[in-house]
């Protein structure tokens, strides 16, 4: 399993040094493949997301959305 789990990841990173296909396909490809040959649960899988780490990000592009129809960034960039 850890030669699979190798070569996965050696062939993700070639295809996203190549810029083939966008690198969050190519991550989310990795991910699929590995948990389909059952190297990955999707319970172990689940447990390594950071889901702080993602609300936080989500929520400063709720913001940062907002933000830019108020104008607030032209004002800014031109002060």
């Amino acid at each position: 399993m850890a030669i699979f789990a190798a070569t996965v990841f050696v062939l993700m990173y070639a295809v996203i040094v190549s810029e083939k296909i966008h690198r969050t396909v190519a991550a989310m490809i990795g991910a699929v493949v590995m948990m389909l040959a059952g190297v990955l649960s999707i319970d172990t899988a689940l447990h390594h997301v950071d889901f702080n780490t993602l609300g936080l990000l989500v929520g400063m592009m709720i913001l940062v959305g907002i933000t830019s129809h108020t104008g607030l960034f032209d004002y800014v960039a031109i002060w």
